[in-house]
């Protein structure tokens, strides 16, 4: 499959939280084809200011009717708060789940993103300016002002970039995954196993950064897939189990990544890791796809 995703580069344009404009917009609302959420949204958004204390918290995305995120139908939601919150996203999800139990069963998946408004203001990133600037906003600390930004931002610029990480990493992923084929079988056990692993880490990680401007916190493959799994209904097909089929490649490929080459009695039969070889094939194919269409979303908006 052809890989050269990259376009001319230009230089980037900072983008910030700026006043509003003279002639105010009116704020964007959840659309009429997903009544009743936007009280459920709301409450989601109560229920993590109990745990977090935001200064803002935004739907944005397909659920706001505007430019999609997540593939499948998703509470994108970013909380902007002033000082480093004490509980990640994970924890934050963990929290929603205990205090809304009805969140993931049957109604739309919640993905979080939270980062103080340093983090926000410091990151040149499509992903910021449209979540802020095509944003829902459901809670306000305060009643403080939320001030969008105005103006245009480049994305032209950001289809350049995100073009070229992409094409960095990808071509060394696909590489990996065929070296983990090419040594498939118990005297090279240790070697496909770490390439795969390795392969899976760059796969997702050049997908996280093209949605999202900036470099991901982790190569935990696990913790990689709950942040993007959104993104593509094939991911939870992919690596979660369903009633009568466990799956457990993603926790094999963490445990490939250290045991393959530091514990003397790894031992994995060629059946199993092709396998998994399987899945992360399949993890490339599809994460190429997703980053050549949002690298032509930024094309297009550019224009």
């Amino acid at each position: 499959m052809e890989k050269n995703l990259n376009t001319v580069q230009e230089e980037p344009v900072r983008t910030v939280i700026p006043e509003l404009p003279e002639a105010a917009v009116p704020e964007p609302e959840l659309p009429e084809e997903y009544g009743g959420q936007s009280a459920k949204a709301a409450r989601i958004a109560a229920v993590l200011a109990e745990l977090l204390d935001p200064a803002y918290v935004l739907l944005f995305g397909r659920m706001a009717g505007r430019t999609p995120h997540s593939d499948t139908l998703a509470y994108d939601l970013l909380l902007i708060t002033d000082e480093k919150p004490c509980y990640d996203w994970y924890d934050a999800r963990r929290y929603l789940k205990m205090k809304m139990p009805w969140v993931g069963h049957g109604a739309p998946y919640v993905n979080l993103y939270m980062y103080t408004r340093q983090e926000v203001e410091s990151h040149r990133t499509p992903f910021f300016y449209l979540a802020l600037k095509e944003g829902v906003l459901l809670y306000s600390a305060h009643g403080r002002l939320f001030k969008r930004p105005k103006g245009r931002f480049d994305f032209g610029s950001a289809a350049a970039e995100a073009g070229k990480y992409a094409e960095t990493f990808l071509l060394p992923a696909d590489r990996l995954a065929a070296y983990a084929g090419d040594c498939l079988g118990w005297e090279h056990a240790r070697e496909s196993a770490f390439a795969m692993a390795q392969a899976a880490v760059y796969y997702f990680r050049t997908l996280f950064y093209v949605y999202h401007g900036f470099e991901a916190d982790s190569c935990d493959v696990m913790r990689l897939h709950l942040r993007l799994r959104t993104l593509s209904g094939e991911f939870p097909l992919l690596f979660e189990s369903g009633e009568h089929h466990p799956i457990r490649t993603l926790q094999r490929l963490n445990g490939f990544m250290t045991d393959a080459r530091y514990d003397p009695r790894f031992c994995v039969g060629p059946g199993e890791m092709a396998e998994h070889l399987e899945r992360v094939r399949r993890l490339g194919k599809v994460v190429t796809e997703l980053c050549r269409a949002r690298i032509a979303l930024y094309d297009e908006r550019a224009r």
